[in-house]
């Protein structure tokens, strides 16, 4: 199963190895990544769009610098054998399903993720509930962490 992973599937990883960095807090990787990458079915993705908002994170709320934030991601697309890809937005797309369905600033981002997840016909893990439910008719290959622990059941 090809499953493209939100941005909010992977932060908790960037969050926990800064509190070790910065705070001295112990580093425990976090089960949701323990788990999908036990799953040998699994193929996990992200794209550029992913990175970015990573950095972004990690520069703004850290102070982290473009080397660091290279280096860190770099060990957690490896650790974990994760997919990176360059995709492509289609901006008519977009401004249609805004059209469709009200949609906040913050959401904007996901419906980013959302897209490239429908144009290359992945599963779409989000931690996002109403993510789901508000945007379903324009994909319906979204899933939540609970629904997919279901399903591999």
């Amino acid at each position: 199963m090809k499953l493209y992973l939100d941005t909010n599937i992977i932060l908790g990883w960037f969050k926990r190895m800064m509190q070790k960095e910065r705070k001295g807090r112990e580093f425990e990787i976090p089960s949701l990544l323990k788990f999908l990458s036990s799953r040998s079915e699994l193929e996990l993705i992200v794209s550029e769009i992913t990175r970015i908002e990573i950095f972004r994170y990690l520069i703004s709320e850290w102070g982290c610098n473009l080397k660091y934030c290279k280096k860190a991601w770099d060990y957690l697309i490896e650790s974990f054998g994760i997919e990176v890809i360059n995709a492509e937005i289609n901006f008519e797309e977009l401004e249609e399903i805004c059209l469709a369905v009200p949609t906040r600033k913050k959401t904007l981002v996901n419906l980013l993720h959302l897209q490239v997840a429908k144009n290359y016909r992945f599963w779409f893990l989000t931690g996002e509930k109403e993510l789901k439910e508000r945007y379903i008719r324009y994909y319906d290959r979204i899933l939540t962490y609970k629904e997919l622990r279901q399903k591999l059941s």
